[in-house]
């Protein structure tokens, strides 16, 4: 989303400097989801629920997106989709270590980020030009993030929590 947001704006008639800052405002928004996620991840039986719930902010702002015709509009995006995002880089760890136990957390957590960020970081924008290439419209590119989001979510709730050890 982030490699396309910025053209999507500027062909909904707004300022190609205002749809850049859209990106820092995601940023921003991130640094207190980051937090807010780490801590509801703290006072939560089962931290995929905290995980589940960033994943699902994250699909409301892609609908804000979708709905994109003013500035006003782009920020609500983004400090939605941004503070969802935030939870990616708190859940992953916590996920990966309360599931695999600290022993494997490494290795876990360097197979979820090559797969997130590498793989998907690269089809993703890819494919997102080439459904723009197509349809002529980002429209369908959003679609298909909220449901590869909404996906997500359903997976994380079939997470079984790791067998107890002496880990």
């Amino acid at each position: 989303v982030f490699v396309h947001q910025v053209p999507y704006a500027v062909d909904n008639g707004i300022d190609r400097i205002t749809a850049a800052s859209s990106l820092g405002a995601i940023g921003v928004a991130s640094i207190f989801g980051r937090f807010f996620f780490g801590w509801l991840s703290d006072h939560i039986h089962d931290p995929k629920y905290s995980a589940l719930v960033g994943y699902l902010v994250m699909a409301c702002g892609m609908i804000v997106l979708l709905n994109v015709k003013t500035v006003g509009m782009l920020y609500v995006y983004a400090l939605t989709f941004g503070f969802g995002y935030g939870s990616l880089s708190s859940m992953f760890p916590i996920l990966a270590s309360d599931r695999f136990g600290r022993g494997m957390l490494a290795s876990t957590y360097g197979l979820m980020t090559l797969f997130t960020s590498s793989i998907a970081g690269t089809i993703g924008p890819v494919l997102g030009g080439v459904i723009y290439d197509i349809s002529g419209s980002y429209r369908w590119a959003w679609w298909l993030n909220i449901a590869v989001l909404t996906l997500i979510s359903l997976c994380i709730l079939t997470l079984k929590p790791r067998r107890a050890s002496s880990d």
